[in-house]
């Protein structure tokens, strides 16, 4: 297409292409009932006003790649590689104590041309695990007298058991010497630890840990060793060293890391003033301004951001100076962070490695053809695919949750454990809420 079939390449103006960018306005037509006409417009104001400024920075960074898409001629070309898409799934209806009893990451593996139909595409279920990921003899079965604690905390370790799942499948992967030309983890390459600082996080067992990560076999698996930050610190440095390239890639951004840390660069280098610099943060900040919301107005279709250096372990969240996870949080490594705009219709894809690719090029015009097999997408098909292989289905969820419980009342009466006894009868019993028995209009059925 040419600039001048696309209105978005035609003009450089920040509000021409605020109009032109549609999935903008969707979030505006989204928050119409509540923000009024006044609050819309000064949303636009100050979004363009940034934009202008980041503007002016990646273009004097020279950070704009134009993208080759070739359709199925690229595909002609890149028959032989090998692919990997990695997503993770957990049976969260039978978190009873925050312990999974069933949690498993897939892998999709593609390559177009295998002489064999079973080998041109196949799951994996790369990590399997049944029962207690966390150590019972931490504080993982002491309930909160705060109920809004105890779902946090309950929160956040299905989100670690999730997040360490998926490392493993990569340290796996490597460990097994696999010979992908790409690798991709649907989410973050590196997560943030720090919500997992919190006081009284449980560690994993000492199964869980010798099972996930074979290279911790001769190592001391003391409680600290086996507490997540120190998981996943060492699984994200072993994931470090593969041969074969391994990205992240996050669907939407809730934050603005990349222009965050292009500012801060900016600003260090003596090219932004502090005032300036400090000024463009607090609006960020103030109006809630993401990556997603600047770089949609900012890139064109096909076009990508060269990645940078991004810091993802700050202090906050629970790690505060002096906090005992300070040192820790200074070890994880660099990422480093670039961005995709695939269509449109929606926002940039975010793209993270733990390496500068070395043939950025040809990596993120990979990304952008498996993003562009289904219309108006915007995301690799493979982790759409894996995602859904990957979810342990509801029905499995109710039936294990229901022979649990029965397991465990079954063990409460042998014990006489009235306490456990009351649980197990309250989870059998417990019928999940439906639109069917909510009331109707006006209260009245």
């Amino acid at each position: 297409m040419s600039s001048k079939d696309n209105p978005i390449q035609k003009s450089n103006n920040i509000a021409d292409r605020i109009k032109n960018n549609s999935s903008l306005f969707v979030n505006f037509i989204k928050n119409a009932i509540t923000a009024s006409p006044k609050v819309q417009k000064n949303f636009l104001d100050v979004s363009a006003k940034v934009a202008e400024t980041v503007l002016k920075i990646i273009k004097e960074a020279d950070l704009i790649v134009d993208l080759d898409y070739q359709g199925k001629d690229f595909w002609f070309q890149n028959r032989d590689k090998i692919s990997c898409f990695v997503d993770g799934g957990i049976d969260k209806l039978s978190l009873l104590s925050a312990a999974p009893l069933s949690i498993r990451a897939g892998s999709y593996i593609v390559q177009p041309n295998a002489n064999k139909p079973n080998e041109r595409e196949y799951f994996e279920e790369s990590m399997i695990f049944l029962g207690d990921l966390y150590d019972p003899k931490n504080e993982l079965y002491d309930l909160a007298d705060d109920d809004y604690e105890e779902d946090q905390m309950t929160n956040k370790k299905k989100d670690a058991a999730r997040i360490i799942f998926e490392a493993a499948t990569l340290v796996k992967h490597i460990l097994l010497n696999r010979k992908f030309n790409y690798c991709f983890l649907h989410g973050p390459l590196e997560a943030t630890a720090m919500p997992f600082t919190v006081p009284g996080f449980p560690t994993f067992t000492k199964f869980a840990v010798e099972n996930l990560m074979p290279f911790y076999n001769k190592k001391n698996l003391d409680p600290v060793s086996r507490h997540f930050v120190n998981v996943y610190l060492d699984a994200i440095n072993f994931i470090k060293k593969s041969k074969f390239p391994i990205y992240g890639i996050v669907e939407t951004s809730n934050s603005a890391p990349y222009i965050k840390n292009l500012l801060f660069n900016y600003k260090n280098k003596g090219i932004i003033s502090n005032k300036n610099f400090n000024d463009t943060l607090a609006t960020i900040k103030k109006y809630k301004i993401t990556d997603s919301n600047l770089l949609e107005i900012i890139l064109s279709s096909n076009q990508a951001l060269k990645p940078i250096e991004v810091k993802k372990q700050i202090s906050g969240f629970g790690v505060t100076s002096e906090s005992a996870w300070e040192d820790k949080m200074n070890q994880f490594p660099i990422i480093h962070m670039g961005y995709i705009k695939i269509n449109d219709q929606q926002s940039p894809i975010r793209i993270e490695s733990l390496h500068s690719p070395k043939k950025l090029t040809k990596d993120y015009e990979y990304i952008l053809a498996t993003s562009k097999l289904l219309p108006n997408y915007g995301f690799p098909v493979g982790l759409n695919v894996v995602d859904k292989f990957a979810k342990i289905p509801n029905w499995m969820s109710r039936a294990s949750r229901n022979y649990y419980a029965t397991h465990l009342l079954k063990q409460a009466i042998r014990n006489k454990d009235q306490n456990t006894i009351s649980l197990a009868v309250k989870i059998l019993s417990k019928k999940a809420r439906s639109w069917g028995n909510r009331p109707r209009m006006g209260g009245n059925r």
